[in-house]
């Protein structure tokens, strides 16, 4: 009796307990948070990222600016960690893994845009910090510590992704495959991407130009068959194929703005680097991007002259460059471009002038005769034409310049003094120091600078990079940029690198940088 009295009570007790670990289970599965992403998601978060932003200290260091106040930062090149986009390459991965759960054939836009991103993230990364963990760099928890590969072999991938990707994206435009989403640059055109991921590929061979002795990487050869075969490698075309960030407000506000302009609108003068070679050159876009300096205007001097205008020496002491600023001896950023509005000007990442300059530059190294719009002297005057016309100055008329006079940007009580700028582009390009000088040395130099003056607030450290790789134009140093006034060479590699992968880590640096992390160091692609 006491036996069938307690089988069905052992039977209940079972039953009760596995009804308790199934609810338990489910009482631990968070309804809220997706197990699965929309690729078109991921790509919408991994376009955001790839976005460097304005106001930032990378301008700084490219020498545009200079920040005039300490409490708002200060000038220097005391490098810390490069950026650590493995996160979002992580998602990256996750982008093609679920468009392929979704449905999409092996060849898809998301497997061929994740190429042009591993390519983008990676050289980015190793243009600041040298050789990184790339190979096993994206396998999480099967390895915690990945080896590190060389720079070389970092470039040699990524052009090899480019090239997979510029034919997979011809792929899918003859088949006309429309099933990219997500797409707030192109709105999901491919062949912009197309032309993008060529651009951008010509971009990493002038990265190498110091390499073009290298076998492996056949730089000279890899740029001239994108120039001589435009059906196969179509390039961007015009300023309407730029990788840009439009800025929208509310929801994404250009940096410099009314409501920051209390901040920060006068903490901010311009880099004697970029003025001076404005002013050097007659160059009409200083009336755009800066103001004359008000004690030299308070003096005489006209507003519509160019040495009216002057930016301080980035190596300047903080302290002696605030009181100067503060005195109006420095030109300060044009206050009517920047704040008037929260969007002022798109944010170029990769642009058709600077192709154009890439280009030029390329030709006139000798690395190809000439391209689709002819020789380097073409892609050179295109690309100066092309960054007049993003500041709206005709090629033969006038424009206006608008330059603060009191009031705050945005506001009912501000007033802007007006001037009629009279621009000729053939009279600026006649100048014995614009016009193209030829294939030479002094050519080279002159298509640098234009590239420099057309990167303006644009393409993040592009304009340090090419500092670093050609010296051209000259950055000063001094008190005010720390490092013992001297240009910092690379950045450090994130902390976590030293704890988490210390084997790896320091091999890493034994074989660049003789067993230092150090900002000086000289990595391979710029020996």
């Amino acid at each position: 009796m006491k036996l069938t009295r307690y089988i069905p009570v052992l039977a209940i007790v079972i039953l009760a307990a596995t009804g308790c670990k199934k609810t338990f289970d489910e009482m631990n599965t968070n309804e809220n948070k997706p197990s699965s992403v929309p690729a078109s998601l991921l790509l919408n978060g991994i376009l955001f990222n790839m976005y460097d932003a304005p106001s930032t200290m990378k301008e700084r260091w490219c020498q545009y600016y200079c920040c005039n106040y300490d409490y708002y930062g200060n000038n220097r090149y005391d490098f810390g960690s490069g950026d650590n986009n493995y996160t979002t390459l992580k998602n990256v991965v996750k982008m093609e893994e679920e468009a392929i759960k979704s449905g999409a054939a092996a060849v898809n836009p998301y497997e061929a845009l994740a190429k042009f991103f591993k390519a983008y993230f990676f050289t980015k990364m190793s243009l600041a910090m040298g050789d990184l963990p790339m190979d096993e760099a994206l396998r999480g928890s099967t390895n915690l510590a990945p080896v590190y590969d060389s720079q070389k072999k970092i470039f040699q991938q990524s052009i090899l992704w480019l090239d997979s990707a510029n034919n997979e994206i011809a792929q899918l435009i003859a088949a006309n495959d429309n099933s990219l989403a997500g797409d707030f640059y192109y709105g999901n055109k491919l062949s912009k991407w197309q032309k993008l991921v060529n651009t951008f590929r010509i971009r990493l061979l002038l990265h190498l130009s110091k390499r073009t002795d290298d076998a492996d990487l056949n730089v000279k050869q890899q740029f001239a068959s994108i120039l001589s075969n435009k059906t196969k490698y179509p390039v961007m075309e015009d300023a309407s194929d730029n990788l840009q960030f439009n800025f929208v407000h509310p929801t994404n506000d250009y940096p410099m703005n009314p409501g920051t302009f209390g901040f920060d609108g006068s903490r901010y003068n311009t880099a004697a680097t970029y003025i001076s070679l404005l002013t050097q050159l007659k160059d009409p876009r200083v009336f755009v991007t800066a103001e004359p300096a008000a004690a030299l205007v308070t003096a005489g001097k006209s507003p519509t002259s160019y040495d009216a205008y002057v930016g301080a020496n980035p190596g300047e002491d903080i302290g002696a460059m605030y009181i100067k600023a503060n005195g109006g001896q420095y030109s300060l950023i044009n206050r009517r471009h920047f704040y008037e509005t929260y969007t002022a000007e798109p944010s170029i990442q990769i642009g058709f002038a600077e192709m154009c300059f890439n280009i030029a530059e390329g030709i006139n190294r000798g690395w190809a005769t000439s391209g689709a719009l002819g020789t380097a002297e073409s892609y050179y005057i295109a690309g100066i034409k092309a960054s007049f016309a993003f500041y709206n100055i005709p090629e033969a008329s006038t424009f206006d310049a608008y330059f603060l006079r009191s009031g705050s940007p945005g506001s009912a009580n501000v007033a802007y003094d007006k001037y009629s700028i009279p621009a000729n582009f053939a009279t600026y390009y006649g100048q014995a120091a614009v016009t193209y000088a030829g294939n030479n040395a002094t050519g080279l130099t002159q298509i640098l600078n234009q590239r420099y003056l057309a990167l303006f607030r644009h393409a993040g450290l592009e304009s340090y990079f090419t500092y670093r790789r050609t010296g051209v134009p000259a950055f000063t140093t001094g008190p005010g940029t720390g490092n013992s006034a001297r240009i910092a060479l690379r950045f450090q590699y994130p902390a976590t690198e030293k704890t988490a992968n210390t084997t790896n880590y320091t091999k890493a640096l034994q074989t660049q940088y003789s067993g230092n992390d150090d900002i000086n160091g000289v990595m391979w692609i710029i020996k």
